[in-house]
């Protein structure tokens, strides 16, 4: 069975904030976060034992860089989870490619500025003819920039200058992967064919010698020599997970529900990790009020998660109200800090 240590003390990487200084700060911790996983990986033989999901990491700590250096704080978030998600994944050595989402425009009337379905069909296409045995590497990285490229346009105003680097990633990217198979393909290599010809040795002609008597050989026994085992990588992952809210508010704010729903896919990609969520208010009002608010807003996240298909057997809440401030209450800024609910890892099985 799968080893999930490294995600002992995973906590869901959500950080948010309502000034850019904060913003800055934040980012780049899940940024560092991310980019410690990967070298964890690496030390794991993560690249050696997956070749396309540690790439895949790589690539999506890459986007998360990019998204935080246009402001995009939320976009930054969410390709740093994934970033982690598919480090982990390296660790385990998974054989398996990720599921590819087609792309979901704005309902709102916008004019398209790319075929977005004409580069899912070509990503499919390679898939099929056995890129991630042939080309592991590009094809990580050409389906990262898709997923970032299909992220930005799924906005209501996408950024031109995000939309050209995202599209230039992934074109470069496909088209080397395309290269590979249709190489592998025509040659024959074994990553297309699956089969290894071997050649067959031919026998050297001896010179006659004289026959002695054969000697009766002497039983030895055999031992084999033991195999030494990779040593085991056990370590934490450590990010703080918040999403905020209105003062006296606790429905989810729409900007939160892509974050939430990478969330719950990392959920479903690990089902042994469950789930506390911790609610809390800032300082306005009375005690009993606000301990009803605080778990009421902790709910409401656990709701979002079962909606998407969580066991709700896997996920705890609990309302903390007026206490564990993390910010002075003396700022709206502060107050809306401590008007939050935050996610943490309680029980990873032992495999």
């Amino acid at each position: 069975m799968k080893n999930f240590t490294i995600l002992k003390l995973l906590t869901v990487a959500i950080i948010f904030s309502a000034s850019a200084k904060q913003m800055d700060f934040r980012v780049s911790e899940g940024i560092a976060e991310s980019q410690r996983l990967i070298e964890v990986a690496y030390k794991a033989g993560g690249r050696e034992k997956s070749p396309y999901h540690f790439e895949k990491a790589r690539a999506y700590r890459d986007l998360s860089v990019l998204f935080a250096s246009e402001m995009e704080e939320i976009s930054s978030k969410i390709f740093a989870i994934k970033s982690m998600n598919s480090a982990s994944k390296s660790i385990e050595g998974s054989t398996e490619l990720d599921k590819l989402s087609e792309p979901e425009l704005p309902s709102k009337e916008v004019k398209p500025t790319m075929d977005l379905k004409a580069l899912y069909a070509n990503l499919q296409k390679i898939r099929e003819e056995k890129a991630f045995n042939c080309a592991p590497k590009e094809l990580a990285n050409a389906e990262a920039y898709y997923e970032g490229l299909a992220h930005e346009l799924s906005k209501e105003r996408a950024k031109a200058s995000l939309v050209q680097s995202l599209y230039n990633g992934f074109l470069s990217n496909y088209l080397l992967a395309k290269e590979k198979v249709e190489v592998a393909k025509r040659e024959s290599l074994v990553c297309y064919t699956g089969q290894v010809e071997l050649p067959v040795a031919q026998a050297e002609p001896q010179e006659p010698v004289s026959q002695k008597p054969a000697e009766p050989e002497k039983e030895e026994s055999k031992v084999e020599p033991k195999k030494e085992e990779p040593a085991k990588v056990e370590e934490p992952l450590m990010v703080r997970a918040r999403i905020h809210f209105d003062f006296n508010k606790a429905n989810i704010k729409k900007e939160y529900i892509p974050l939430l729903k990478e969330v719950a896919k990392v959920l479903k990609e690990n089902p042994n990790i469950n789930l506390r969520i911790e609610g809390y208010t800032d300082d306005i009002g009375t005690k009993e009020y606000n301990q009803k608010l605080a778990l009421k807003r902790a709910m409401a996240v656990k709701d979002f998660l079962v909606k998407e298909g969580i066991n709700p057997k896997r996920i705890q809440v609990v309302g903390f109200g007026k206490e564990r401030y993390i910010a002075e209450n003396t700022t709206p800024i502060g107050r809306l800090t401590n008007r939050r609910a935050e996610f943490i890892v309680i029980q990873v099985p032992a495999q």
